[in-house]
């Protein structure tokens, strides 16, 4: 029988904080209308001050066209998207643990993949910059024809490029959105952070990605 594990990317693979926090603000400073940018903020979820997105920010858990949705009446979107995909290529910073995580897991048989709200290309791009992407059989986004989470669509797939719908296969999140997604689709869910509805709704929890292997190898 196949088994895989499955991860969210951003906040579970990805340090989101360190990520994405000064590629959100690097795009809010091209914005030269001051009312269009403090007004954008405050729908997109982002403080201009601290220069940090907050944590009920749709840019958390939503797909990247569900945020851009939420601020194109009020600022050139495309030109937003722009700068800050190509920041945050620059600024990309593994979560702790996640590289050693996913050589053990590889070494063991399991097989990787990513199911993120995120664009598969922007998902692959950041993947590739960290030099993970050998190690992953499957990269899979909003966009990629399988729906968005917490449907189940992008899991299952996910699962089946991985020969692992008749085996195990885990989904890995730190949102409940990942968790919805994984429980739909029949993954044993595993819920990373400090989300309490995330942590509360999962089979099973982990602080830190070097505590999954453990847990993989006992299921």
């Amino acid at each position: 029988m196949g088994k895989a594990v499955i991860f969210d990317k951003d906040g579970t693979l990805l340090d989101f904080d360190a990520t994405w926090n000064e590629a959100v603000g690097a795009a809010f400073d091209q914005i030269a209308d001051q009312n269009a940018k403090i007004r954008a903020a405050e729908v997109f979820g982002y403080d201009l001050t601290c220069r940090c997105v907050l944590p009920h920010s749709a840019f958390v858990s939503e797909t990247s066209d569900t945020t851009d949705d939420l601020v194109a009446d009020l600022i050139d979107v495309a030109a937003f998207k722009q700068t800050l995909n190509e920041a945050s290529r620059r600024t990309v910073v593994a979560s702790r643990g996640a590289g050693s995580a996913l050589e053990s897991l590889a070494e063991r048989g399991w097989k990787l993949a990513v199911a993120t709200n995120d664009s598969e290309l922007l998902a692959t791009e950041h993947i590739e910059a960290l030099a993970w992407g050998q190690l992953f059989t499957s990269i899979m986004g909003f966009d990629s024809g399988y729906g968005a989470k917490p449907g189940p669509g992008m899991v299952l797939a996910a699962a089946e490029a991985c020969d692992a719908l008749d085996g195990v296969y885990l989904m890995v999140g730190d949102s409940v959105h990942d968790i919805l997604a994984g429980r739909a689709a029949g993954a044993v869910t595993v819920a990373i952070g400090d989300h309490p509805a995330a942590l509360q709704l999962a089979d099973h929890t982990i602080d830190q990605l070097g505590d999954l292997v453990d847990l993989a190898e006992s299921l």
